[in-house]
């Protein structure tokens, strides 16, 4: 998901404009309760990694909301719309 890859050399992002056209193609930041980020394209991506309803992450980012409790665990996330 990081790097962009091309068989199998890994090509690194060393300009401005292909680090934008990267990251524009996410639209949400996760920060797991393991400290890793991940970056999403839609809810319901993320929805299948955190096990939180889309539409609940939906309401509470819309209220201003990031972080987020998994129903039956004690982990935390964070959610923010990029």
């Amino acid at each position: 998901m990081y790097p962009i890859t091309t068989g199998t050399a890994i090509k690194m992002i060393i300009l401005e404009e292909d680090m934008l056209q990267y990251i524009n193609k996410y639209k949400y930041l996760v920060v797991f309760p393991d400290k890793r980020t991940e970056l999403f394209k839609s809810l319901r991506d993320i929805q299948n990694a955190v096990s939180i309803d889309s539409s609940t992450i939906s309401k509470k980012l819309s209220q201003g909301e990031n972080m987020f409790t998994a129903k039956g665990n004690d982990f935390i996330f964070y959610i923010r719309q990029l």
